[in-house]
């Protein structure tokens, strides 16, 4: 497949002032049950050349310049090889908005580096996971993908009060604890199924009026397995599928700048559903970007 066809056709890989830069991840060696993430950007490339230039709206996303770099190396070790890629994603950050794909969701953790160091000001972070990702280790390790947000906190930029948790429903003990110390805004999935998505989302858009610097990660197990078989842990009870793009378009009030989309596992998906699901999401999030771009609003991190 060429890349020309990739992201519904918008893709131009030299393009040299791009509106969205996409990098992939694709490692796994950092779960703690099953494995198949690494396979995830090069399946979302693939189903991206399946769909037109439109969102379920009517409106149209031509003129938006997507640029995919293709699949960041990092050679054997993935840990020793974090200064490199977050040099390349803080570089991307600086000219565009940044779209990264996983990978488990451990591959965030030298992206989340890379945007604190751009950034001038706080990044508030929109954290929309099955899990807490909150563990200080687990494993024996801090790099497994039950750890990510835990590392994002200790970066200057982010912040517990400036983070945001949605369609939770897994909890590590450690990782609940760092919550209520910390007072993290949580809207757990059973809370989203009783009050509606866009209630929650209007009220996050309230929480981050002041921001300056808004970004987005979703790991797709925050859906529950019948809208995302594909992933490493299908915990049952989890968001819908039009609950998150219901979140994504009411965001657009805010500086969104950057995103990520991880746990995307092919070998244990049915029929593309979740790399579907996925592709259906970040067409969401082309969506926000679009519309920045029209109204001549800034895309990358400040």
């Amino acid at each position: 497949m060429k890349e020309e066809k990739w992201w519904a056709g918008l893709n131009q890989p030299k393009a040299a002032a791009p509106d969205i830069t996409i990098v992939g991840l694709p490692y796994d060696g950092a779960v703690c049950y099953r494995k198949g993430a690494a396979k995830g950007p090069d399946a979302i490339r693939k189903v991206s050349s399946e769909i037109p230039p439109v969102l379920e709206t009517g409106e149209l996303l031509r003129g938006l310049v997507i640029r995919d770099d293709g699949n960041l190396p990092f050679g054997k070790n993935f840990v020793a090889a974090f200064p490199k890629l977050e040099k390349g994603v803080e570089e991307r950050a600086a000219r565009s908005f940044v779209l990264t794909l996983g990978g488990d969701h451990s591959v965030v953790i030298p992206v989340h580096r890379a945007f604190s160091k751009r950034a001038t000001e706080k990044i508030g972070l929109i954290f929309v996971d099955a899990h807490t990702d909150l563990s200080d280790t687990f494993d024996g390790s801090s790099y497994s993908h039950a750890c990510p947000l835990r590392r994002t906190m200790e970066t200057d930029r982010f912040d517990p009060k400036k983070t945001i948790l949605v369609g939770t429903r897994c909890f590590e003990m450690s990782g609940l604890e760092f919550i209520q110390k910390s007072e993290m805004t949580m809207y757990p999935a059973y809370e989203v199924a009783e009050r509606g998505m866009r209630a929650v989302a209007d009220e996050i858009v309230k929480q981050f009026a002041d921001m300056q610097n808004v970004y987005l990660s979703i790991d797709i197990d925050a859906l529950d397995p019948a809208f995302a078989p594909g992933t490493g842990i299908p915990d049952a009870g989890g968001l819908t599928t039009r609950d998150v793009i219901t979140l994504i378009r009411r965001l657009h009030p805010l500086p969104i700048v950057g995103a990520d989309l991880v746990e995307v596992a092919p070998p244990l998906d049915v029929s593309d559903i979740t790399s579907f699901a996925a592709l259906r999401i970040i067409t969401e999030i082309f969506g926000l970007v679009h519309r920045r771009k029209e109204q001549r609003k800034r895309l990358s991190v400040i």
